[in-house]
């Protein structure tokens, strides 16, 4: 079975990659989505006010943290322009998801378990009319 992890780091993010990690007899992909976008990354809290971005140093990061949290895990980062919007960012995803043939998606989303969804989640578009079982992870409680 494949699992598939969309990661940007958060503590939703996080308790995704948790719960499929927990799961035996799977191989698991986590794939962040890096816009080219110094703005992007503060808000993401990839790196500092002060910090000058680089988009390589973003991804060594994160998948040094994908690394700690999930050593066995595939780590995959696309790089995309800057000012992509959500639903450039959710297509990314869903093709990546799919390129990997993701049995299961693991989304940690703050708007991921609203029914009706801001339209500015990508969660929930993310989960929409897909090819692949969805594993909404909306707290960080214990599994």
């Amino acid at each position: 079975m494949s699992f598939f992890v969309p990661y940007d780091g958060s503590t939703l993010a996080r308790a995704a990659l948790d719960r499929a990690n927990a799961l035996d007899g799977h191989a698991t992909v986590v794939c962040t989505v890096v816009p080219d976008s110094a703005e992007y990354a503060r808000e993401k809290g990839w790196i500092e006010e002060d910090e000058s971005f680089d988009p390589d140093a973003v991804e060594r990061r994160l998948e040094a943290d994908v690394q700690e949290q999930a050593p066995d895990a595939e780590f995959r980062c696309l790089h995309v322009r800057p000012h992509i919007n959500p639903g450039g960012i959710v297509t990314q995803i869903r093709d990546a998801a799919e390129d990997v043939d993701a049995d299961v998606v693991f989304l940690g989303s703050e708007n991921v378990g609203h029914i009706a969804a801001p339209v500015a989640s990508i969660g929930s578009n993310v989960a929409t009319r897909v090819p692949y079982d969805i594993y909404l992870v909306q707290s960080v409680g214990e599994q």
